[in-house]
C-alpha cells in the first residue's frame, strides 16, 4: 500500500504546458533538455517516486501505465518521453527545431534507433548488483542509495499488487507491470546477461567512435554540421546514465574512446544540458531521503564539504 496518501495537485487544473516528470529519470532528462532547447515555456511537476506518487490513483488517472514523463496541455494527456518529442515538434514547429533533417546519414539515425531499444532500466539496476564492472558511481547513485534502491525494487512486483486491490479500475495494467518486473528481476540477477548487455554496448559506442572520426566534433553535432539535434539529446542521455552509474572508464575513460569522451563533455557544456541537471543541494536531499541510518553520519560529513564548496562559488 501506498507509504503516503497523494492527492491530485491543483497545478493539473491549469492552463499551458504542465511536464509530470521525475529529475532523476532518464527519459524525463530527454523531455526537458527539448524543452529548454526550443524554449517552450512549461511548468515543472516533481513526482515523488521515492514514495511511490506514480502509482497513486490521481497519478493512474493521468497516465494508467504508471509511467513518467507525462506532458500535459489542457485536456491533452501526452505520455512516453518519445510521444511527447514527436508532439513538441509537430506543434512547436518554429521553436528551435530539433529533428534530423531528411538528408541525415542512416548511421547517425540508427544511432538514435539503437539508443532508443536499449533496456535503460536493465543497464541501471544492472550495475548496482554486479557492481564490479562500475569503478566510480557518482551521486545520487552512492553505495547507500543504490542499496535503498534495490530494496525497493525487490518489493515492486508486491507493491504493485497491493496497488492492483486497492484501485480495481488499474488492476488490469499493474498486475501485468508485476508480472514483467519479476521476469526482469530474473533477467537482471544473471551477471552473463549483463556482461552481454555491457558488450553490446561496447560495440555500439565502437561504431560511434568511427563516426566521430568522420567529423569536426569540434564544429559538428551528430548530423555533421552545427545542427543540434533529437540524436544529441538522446546520446548525450546515455553518455551521462553512464557516467553517473560509473561506467565511463569503461566506455571511454583512460583514453579509450577519446572521441566519444570529447563529445561527451561537449554537450555538458550546453547550457539547455546544464539546465536540467538537479543541483548539488537537491541531490544531497535525495541521498539523504534514500539513505539508510547506520550511513548518514559519514554521509553528513561528505554534504557538509559540498554545500561549503556550493557556497564558495556563489
Amino acid at each position: 500500500m501506498s507509504e503516503k496518501r497523494f492527492k491530485r495537485p491543483s497545478i493539473a487544473n491549469g492552463d499551458g504546458l504542465i511536464l509530470y516528470c521525475n529529475q532523476y529519470s532518464y527519459y524525463c532528462h530527454k523531455v526537458l533538455q527539448a524543452l529548454h532547447e526550443k524554449e517552450i515555456r512549461f511548468t515543472k511537476y516533481e513526482i515523488d517516486v521515492t514514495n511511490d506518487e506514480h502509482f497513486s490513483e490521481w497519478f493512474l488517472e493521468l497516465n494508467p501505465r504508471a509511467e513518467l514523463p507525462v506532458l500535459q496541455n489542457g485536456l491533452l494527456i501526452v505520455p512516453g518521453s518519445n510521444r511527447i518529442l514527436d508532439y513538441l515538434e509537430e506543434n512547436f514547429p518554429k521553436n528551435n527545431p530539433l529533428r534530423m533533417p531528411n538528408e541525415t546519414d542512416k548511421l547517425v539515425v540508427g544511432f538514435r534507433q539503437t539508443i532508443e531499444s536499449l533496456p535503460i532500466g536493465v543497464i541501471t539496476i544492472g550495475s548496482f548488483l554486479h557492481s564490479q564492472h562500475t569503478s566510480s558511481p557518482k551521486f545520487p547513485f552512492v553505495l547507500p542509495v543504490r542499496q535503498t534502491i534495490l530494496a525497493r525494487d525487490e518489493t515492486l512486483s508486491h507493491r504493485l499488487r497491493s496497488y492492483a486491490t486497492e484501485y480495481p479500475g488499474f488492476a488490469e495494467v499493474l498486475l501485468k507491470k508485476a508480472d514483467f518486473h519479476e521476469r526482469k528481476r530474473t533477467i537482471i540477477a544473471s551477471e552473463e546477461y549483463y556482461c552481454k548487455l555491457l558488450i553490446a554496448l561496447d560495440e555500439f559506442l565502437t561504431s560511434v567512435e568511427q563516426y566521430l572520426a568522420t567529423i569536426d566534433i569540434g564544429r559538428c553535432w551528430l548530423v555533421g554540421t552545427d545542427t543540434f539535434t533529437l540524436v544529441d539529446i538522446s546520446m548525450g542521455t546515455l553518455l551521462h546514465r553512464l557516467y553517473v552509474l560509473g561506467l565511463e572508464d569503461r566506455f571511454w575513460g583512460k583514453g579509450k574512446r577519446p572521441l566519444v569522451g570529447r563529445y561527451f563533455t561537449k554537450i555538458c557544456q550546453r547550457e539547455s544540458f546544464q539546465s536540467v541537471l538537479p543541483s548539488k543541494v537537491s541531490i544531497l536531499r535525495t541521498v539523504w531521503i534514500n539513505t539508510p541510518p547506520v550511513y548518514k553520519a559519514g554521509l553528513a560529513a561528505v554534504s557538509s564539504v559540498l554545500i561549503s564548496s556550493t557556497l564558495l562559488k556563489r
